[in-house]
């Protein structure tokens, strides 16, 4: 198969920009043509051509006629809509709040998939979608990078941060404060804090308690870690066998984020550390977010869309001109940031903090 996926940025290393990555290499080692298009590029665009993937901002640059588009985020999938009109669609939602990843409607469009219940409703509950149509493909591990490690202490000493998000400005001073009181050394890794770990398999092995959320607490999992889930919208709790089907329904994310991540809160959950549940969690997740059944499954998925819209079936939610006028009114003023932020980090710094003190 010729596999088109398009993601609003292809720069640095957070969520469906890793997510981009392993799919596109897994599709490429089982013998398919794969290239990517994102409106913004930066180190992670130039690793991928590095390995011979075609990752391109410019559509006219695309060197294939894709048979399917694996589509991420809105405004760049409408431009690759517009350019491909004769080729079929998967769109997919990975954030329940994003303006890019508002739902897309357009006849090419011929199967929705969310990574979990909570965009699910983003879909049925604020869109107006059946709730039959949409499909959920979670988020994967990839076990030949996050390996489980060999023993899992019984006595929690180590504790990471594994997010992109949390800093000294929000949330790990109490995480800090919470550790501190229990005898736990904490360390941090992400861009938000300026630690950035662009192989975090490497190093999880070495911490028995890790604060994260989504695709990265998962991966924390896979490696025999204990999870908090965590982020600067609040506390989710640890994750144990009583509840780690539910919250992977929610991709330990958002959705489950109910408390607030006070020191006294913190620990309440450290507390809850188990070895032996630990690794029932770790040995739960590593079945249930198998990558390689996972790309499969995406695999049969293009195929019938494909097959499909050969024979002439279309997607059932037509675009409208109010649509258009709704996604560019909405993402171009976030687009121009990411833009920014891309191209002129200390300008946006700048611009960022001369308009907090305002």
């Amino acid at each position: 198969m010729n596999i088109l996926i398009t993601n609003i940025t292809i720069s640095e290393y957070t969520g469906t920009e890793t997510y981009v990555k392993e799919l596109a290499i897994e599709l490429i080692n089982r013998g398919n043509l794969v290239e990517i298009f994102a409106l913004i590029m930066g180190d992670l665009s130039q690793e991928l051509i590095e390995k011979g993937i075609n990752v391109t901002s410019n559509l006219k640059q695309l060197k294939l006629i894709p048979d399917i588009i694996h589509a991420h985020h809105n405004i760049n999938t409408l431009k690759v809509i517009n350019f491909f009109k004769f080729t079929p669609v998967v769109f997919f939602i990975h954030d329940r709040t994003s303006v890019f990843d508002h739902p897309l409607k357009h006849k090419n469009i011929l199967k929705y998939v969310a990574v979990d219940y909570n965009c699910k409703e983003r879909y049925f509950l604020e869109n107006n979608f059946k709730e039959e149509d949409i499909e959920i493909v979670y988020n994967w591990v990839n076990t030949d990078r996050f390996s489980l490690k060999k023993q899992i202490n019984k006595q929690l000493k180590k504790a990471l941060v594994f997010s992109n998000y949390l800093n000294e400005n929000n949330v790990y001073p109490q995480i800090k404060e919470a550790c501190k009181e229990l005898g736990v050394e904490v360390e941090i890794i992400g861009y938000s804090s300026g630690n950035i770990c662009l192989q975090p398999e490497k190093i999880l092995h070495k911490y028995d308690l890790v604060f994260a959320k989504a695709k990265a607490a998962i991966e924390a999992m896979a490696t025999g870690a204990a999870v908090i889930v965590c982020d600067f919208r609040g506390l989710g709790g640890m994750v144990t066998t009583s509840n780690m089907k539910h919250f992977r329904d929610f991709n330990f994310g958002m959705k489950l984020m109910k408390n607030i991540p006070t020191k006294n809160n913190l620990i309440a959950e450290i507390n809850k550390y188990n070895s032996g549940d630990t690794i029932k969690v770790s040995e739960y997740i590593i079945k249930e977010s198998n990558f390689i059944l996972a790309v499969s499954h995406l695999e049969e998925i293009y195929s019938t869309v494909i097959t499909d819209f050969k024979n002439q079936i279309k997607g059932k939610y037509k675009s409208s001109f109010l649509q258009y006028i709704f996604i560019y009114r909405y993402t171009m003023v976030n687009l121009t940031k990411f833009r920014v932020k891309s191209r002129f980090p200390k300008l946006y710094a700048f611009l960022i903090f001369y308009f907090k003190k305002k």
